[in-house]
């Protein structure tokens, strides 16, 4: 039969079938081959070939150590100890987020810390997530020796040395040397844009902060290979060293900081008093000795990291223990400020050196009795003996004028005018965090403040440091600094010199002068025989010796004073008095000065019996040398 077609079994039709299906399908394949590695060689290659470049190599930043702080003798304030970091590298880490949670989760279980809170701290990092996250810092040696053991089972987990600062002084110098810490999130933005990392430690206060450029140093960076943990494996390159922060030498002086606290918080205990603050000065360069204020605070415990209930113990404390006091505390100088009041009056020609004013015990003016310290009066008083003795009624006279005597007084624009030029009324640039201006008011601030008009009692009240006039125990230290020089008020300062790390001096911080007291020599000359009486005078005028005579007759130094107690807003005693702060400002030795003292007790009662004894163990403390080392 013609035409007729083969026949095929059914078996080898079955299998030609299979061969044609399976070619098919391996052709397919092989075009999606070729086009996947089109697509990962051409389309995408040069991206492809820098990620495996990134994650084959990095560039590592290591650390600066920051500069170490010492005291103008050598005593170590401020050093690095050895500490351990826990952190997280972000391009690390599993790239689903459930292997990261038993990451986070695994790392959380050795170093104490909830998933949660992991989580948390390591959510900034992915902004960046080629530098490490701080998670927990410190942590222990042993939970840094188990972290680095079970590194296999971390990705992303970086153990890191970085030392913590450690203050050997604690809380004698924590006001003064103040804390390093985070950057807080706020400043986070500008601080990296200035250079730093986000896992950079910064100062916040005090020294530390101020002087931040100085002590933190430079960090390093190296070219290095990682393995597929993110573990360095060999550095390719340095491309910057690691500079190291520059060390600071402090003007303050260990020995005299602590018996300044030590004095102060034993007049504090003897009286009572919850605040106190004192400042020394050199008077013949303008650097500091001493600077405490009490209470105060343990900056060892910022240094590895505060809890919130520690600080918000310290934070809510009324009587402020991180504040600093000594510089930032605006207080009315009570007799203390009569110096000013004097030098203003002798100079403006309101009165000369042996001009007396008769002190019956009060004065009064438009119906009001301005009363002097003692109900008899002193008698008839000139400015030296003024001050001795710390008449009132004399001050009252020169500043706003008797009408009994026919005396013109200085007015306030007069008075103000010379207050400024021995500083008070603004900062005096000490270059350290939360300095205060004080207030020397006017007829205009008032008005503007209180909405009140200005009265000759105003006047009177500015004459003794009364009223609205507020000073820092640093503004009476340098007032007192400049009367003892002869006039020449300099800006106070804590940093003598900078030096490298082989102890090379690399700047030195000279004397700066603000300005001159616009006072002449002869007027100083009798202010500072006034407050020599006032420390070393048996008698001045009949029946009253010098103020803080008693109190400071056996220290056994020439030193020269004003005593100050200044009434505040409070309860009343029994006999309707206000109570009062306790002041003294004083220097030594009176014909060659050499330390200058203002010494502040809040609510402290008089301040020849509070106040005076303990500027006198300062000074005693640095001309001879201190009786005790122990703070209270």
């Amino acid at each position: 039969m013609t035409g007729a077609q083969p026949v095929v079994p059914v078996g080898r039709r079955i299998t030609i079938d299979r061969v044609v299906v399976l070619a098919m399908v391996g052709i397919a394949m092989g075009l999606t081959l070729v086009a996947r590695l089109w697509y990962l060689q051409i389309a995408t290659g040069e991206d492809a070939r820098q990620r495996a470049d990134i994650n084959r190599l990095r560039v590592e930043t290591t650390k600066p150590l920051r500069g170490i702080i010492y005291d103008r003798g050598g005593l170590v304030l401020a050093r690095n100890v050895s500490s351990f970091t826990a952190s997280v590298r972000v391009t690390d880490l599993p790239k689903d987020r459930a292997a990261q949670d038993a990451v986070f989760a695994r790392l959380g279980a050795i170093i104490g810390m909830a998933l949660g809170d992991v989580r948390a701290a390591v959510e900034p990092g992915r902004a960046d997530p080629f530098t490490p996250v701080r998670v927990r810092a410190p942590i222990t040696r042993d939970q840094a020796l188990i972290l680095e053991e079970q590194h296999t089972r971390l990705p992303g987990v970086v153990v890191r040395f970085t030392p913590v600062r450690a203050y050997p002084e604690g809380i004698l110098l924590g006001q003064v040397m103040g804390y390093v810490g985070p950057i807080p999130p706020a400043l986070t933005q500008s601080r990296v844009a200035d250079g730093y990392a986000r896992d950079d430690v910064i100062g916040l206060a005090g020294v530390e902060a101020s002087y931040e450029a100085e002590l933190r140093g430079a960090s390093g960076r190296q070219q290095v290979q990682v393995d597929a943990m993110g573990r360095v494996t060999s550095v390719l390159d340095t491309l910057a060293p690691v500079v190291p922060g520059a060390n600071l030498v402090l003007s303050i002086d260990g020995s005299v900081q602590r018996a300044a606290a030590t004095a102060l918080a034993r007049a504090m205990a003897r009286t009572r008093s919850p605040q106190g603050a004192l400042v020394a000065l050199d008077p013949t360069n303008g650097e500091v000795l001493a600077l405490v204020g009490l209470p105060g605070y343990d900056d060892n415990r910022f240094a590895t990291g505060i809890s919130q209930a520690d600080y918000a113990r310290l934070a809510e404390d009324p009587w402020r223990p991180m504040f600093p006091h000594a510089i930032g505390g605006q207080v009315p100088p009570g007799s203390t400020f009569k110096m000013v009041t004097a030098a203003a009056a002798l100079q403006e020609r309101v009165v000369t050196p042996s001009t007396n004013v008769n002190c019956t015990g009060s004065i009064s003016r438009n119906g009001l009795v301005f009363r002097d310290w003692t109900p008899q009066g002193h008698g008839p008083v000139n400015a030296r003996q003024a001050l001795g003795v710390s008449c009132d009624v004399y001050f009252y006279s020169v500043a706003g004028g008797n009408p009994f005597t026919g005396l013109q007084g200085l007015g306030m624009a007069r008075l103000a005018t010379y207050a400024r030029a021995f500083g008070f009324g603004e900062k005096l640039g000490i270059r350290l965090p939360g300095e205060a201006p004080g207030l020397v008011p006017s007829a205009e601030w008032k008005r503007q403040a209180k909405n009140e008009a200005w009265y000759v009692g105003d006047e009177y009240n500015a004459g003794i440091g009364q009223g609205d006039v507020l000073a820092t125990p640093l503004q009476l230290a340098s007032m007192t600094a400049a009367l003892a020089n002869g006039g020449t008020l300099y800006r106070p300062r804590v940093v003598r010199e900078l030096r490298d790390t082989a102890g090379t001096t690399v700047k030195v911080y000279p004397p700066e002068v603000i300005r001159s007291i616009p006072v002449a020599a002869e007027y100083l000359a009798a202010i500072r025989a006034g407050m020599h009486d006032t420390t070393n005078a048996p008698l001045i005028v009949p029946g009253f010796a010098g103020t803080a005579y008693s109190p400071l007759r056996t220290y056994g130094l020439d030193m020269a004073g004003k005593t100050g107690t200044a009434e505040f807003e409070g309860p009343r005693d029994a006999k309707g008095n206000l109570p009062t702060h306790a002041l003294f400002v004083g220097y030594a030795p009176y014909q060659d000065p050499r330390i200058a003292v203002a010494v502040f007790l809040y609510g402290g009662g008089e301040g020849s019996e509070a106040a005076a004894p303990v500027a006198g163990e300062v000074m005693r403390a640095y001309l001879v040398g201190p009786r005790s080392t122990t703070v209270e």
